[in-house]
């Protein structure tokens, strides 16, 4: 009886106990394991480098990411703290990605109480840092944004 010992990477994967075989029946069996196992290492690699490839041009993604959700305020508050006219001064909020951050004012309306004229959100998701900024906007008379200086990320 033969007995056939697959090796890939120099380890030993298993042992085939095969009857009686020629050699040269041995050896199509063995490279033709180490054919598909060089193509199964070879798939990994590319698999591999192709995740890598996805999360650079998710990262690329991000700052528009957080442009669309800032202009839109699409995070959602977990808790706050408010002033007397009820404007939040912080807050802990979730990103829709599920990246945390902390919402502060920056400048409260003094002529529009309750609402907020500046403000700034982190972003935090793993060891990426963003700080989402709102400079102060414009309003007019009625008290709607009049002018709103865009958002920048840093």
């Amino acid at each position: 009886m033969s007995s056939l010992s697959i090796s890939v990477n120099g380890g030993t994967i298993q042992v085939v106990q095969l009857g009686t075989l020629s050699a040269a029946v041995n050896q199509q069996i063995t490279q033709a394991v180490s054919a598909s196992a060089a193509s199964a290492s070879a798939a990994a690699a590319s698999a591999s480098s192709a995740s890598s490839t996805v999360g650079t041009a998710l990262a690329a993604l991000l700052p528009q990411n957080l442009l669309e959700w800032a202009y839109s305020s699409a995070f959602r508050l977990v808790s706050a703290t408010r002033d007397a006219n009820e404007a939040i001064v912080t807050a802990s909020i979730v990103w829709p990605d599920g990246g945390t951050g902390t919402f502060t004012t920056d400048t409260a309306s003094t002529a529009f109480p309750g609402a907020i004229d500046a403000w700034h959100a982190t972003y935090v998701n793993g060891n990426v840092t963003h700080t989402v900024t709102q400079p102060a906007v414009t309003r007019d008379s009625n008290g709607a944004v009049t002018a709103q200086p865009a958002i920048t990320i840093t």
